[in-house]
């Protein structure tokens, strides 16, 4: 019922925006490394971004408006960039856009292998008052089949002592749109 009335609510503000519910990729298959639940939603405004956070998004380029979303879990900045963190299935060729937050220093060296596009994310945090983050976002193609994801924290901030014992702390979890190609 949120999702219709948040669609209803979007629609109403953006009339002339559609959101596509056909050639969608199907997302199958997903297995995040760290044994946390990580779930599909659409990509839209007022929708949550992880799994284990209460952030919403604020703005999404229309391009990606309604594109499959992998949530994420927050939590799981630590893994290493070095480290396979998710990989999924799908059904046909695709584009895979990582939302990775501006707030870090150096983007994992596997993410270059992306292109940064000129589009960004921003989101809200549990105060709708209040923006949170701002993500670039980073593409590349893949083919049918498994698509593997690595790690948010380059290993160099890995060596910082107060990374790690701040949980990496005001730096954020990646999360995943896939549209098809």
């Amino acid at each position: 019922m949120k999702l219709i009335s948040l669609l209803f609510l979007f629609y109403l503000i953006n009339p002339g925006v559609v959101i596509s519910q056909q050639n969608e990729p199907e997302v199958t298959n997903l297995k995040p490394v760290s044994g946390k639940s990580y779930g599909l939603n659409k990509l839209i405004p007022g929708e949550y971004q992880y799994m284990d956070r209460s952030y919403l998004f604020n703005y999404i380029p229309e391009e990606l408006i309604g594109t499959v979303h992998i949530k994420t879990c927050g939590n799981d900045k630590l893994i290493s960039e070095n480290d396979t963190c998710v990989s999924f299935d799908v059904d046909c060729d695709v584009e895979v856009y990582v939302l990775f937050g501006d707030k870090w220093p150096e983007i994992p060296r596997w993410l270059n292998q992306f292109e940064r596009v000129r589009l960004n994310v921003t989101r809200q945090d549990s105060r709708s008052d209040n923006l949170k983050g701002y993500f670039s976002l980073y593409r590349k193609v893949f083919p049918k089949g498994t698509i593997t994801l690595y790690g948010c924290s380059p290993v160099e901030m890995l060596r910082e002592e107060w990374f790690v014992k701040s949980m990496g702390a005001n730096y954020c979890m990646y999360t995943i749109a896939v549209k098809k190609r």
